[in-house]
């Protein structure tokens, strides 16, 4: 994985150097240090990475049939980490970005459905 793609994937994927340094269990220094090609990007942070890119187009799918099925025109997202993580708790270790960029991903692929925050 080069600097570029790892800093195209992480934004991609909604998730702050601080986001994604958690979620790697590395620094933030890190990945900034990554992302302008001072360090190798490790194997291991590439492969957790990729897999993390594999796990996100699985929840897009996931909501796009989710919305199908519903017959709903709006997909609900989140405005912060607090509001997202207490309704999927399940979730806690992405940030609500990562869920937006999930919805945008999915809203793109259907007609007429927009993006709503649930209040």
């Amino acid at each position: 994985m080069t600097p570029a793609e790892l800093k195209a994937t992480r934004e991609a994927l909604g998730f702050t150097i601080d986001a994604l340094a958690a979620y790697l269990k590395t620094t933030g220094r890190s990945i900034r240090h990554w992302e302008q090609g001072k360090f190798a990007i490790p194997d291991s942070a590439a492969d957790k990475l990729r897999a993390l890119e594999l796990l996100t187009s699985a929840y897009v799918d996931d909501l796009v049939r989710q919305l199908t099925d519903e017959g709903t025109t709006t997909a609900t997202t989140y405005r912060d980490d607090e509001t997202f993580h207490a309704a999927h708790p399940d979730r806690s270790h992405f940030p609500a970005a990562w869920h937006r960029a999930v919805a945008k991903r999915a809203t793109s692929r259907m007609r007429g459905v927009r993006i709503d925050y649930p209040d």
